[in-house]
């Protein structure tokens, strides 16, 4: 769960500087509908990809709630200091950029609970 952990982090820190760099192209420009239509099969992606090789239902659970973690944590910096930590980002996209935080964690949480891996044959 350590390496998910740290994998969780990673995906934040390069998330969180590529908002930095180009959020402003983002959020503001791009509808919310479709924000959230092109991040929901990434964010499924992302936690099939990182979480498949977990067996059960509950491993990939915990393993969700481990990769989330990490961003979940330093995002209510990002949140709270909006303002100072995305200053390319319009003051009134902080709740559009709230949502889409807590709907892109709550999408992995989910793909990990409902994903089911394909059941493995004997040769």
């Amino acid at each position: 769960m350590k390496r998910i952990a740290l994998t969780g982090f990673i995906i934040w820190l390069v998330a969180t500087i590529a908002l930095r760099l180009g959020g402003q192209y983002v959020f503001g420009r791009v509808p919310p509908i479709l924000l959230l239509l092109i991040t929901l099969p990434l964010m499924a992606l992302v936690a099939r990809a990182i979480l498949w090789h977990l067996p059960t239902r509950e491993q990939r659970a915990l393993g969700a709630i481990a990769l989330v973690s990490p961003g979940m944590l330093l995002d209510t910096i990002s949140a709270i200091w909006f303002p100072l930590i995305f200053p390319n980002i319009r003051i009134g996209c902080s709740g559009l950029f709230g949502g889409w935080l807590l709907f892109c964690n709550v999408v992995v949480l989910l793909t990990a609970v409902l994903f089911r891996p394909a059941t493995r044959t004997a040769a």
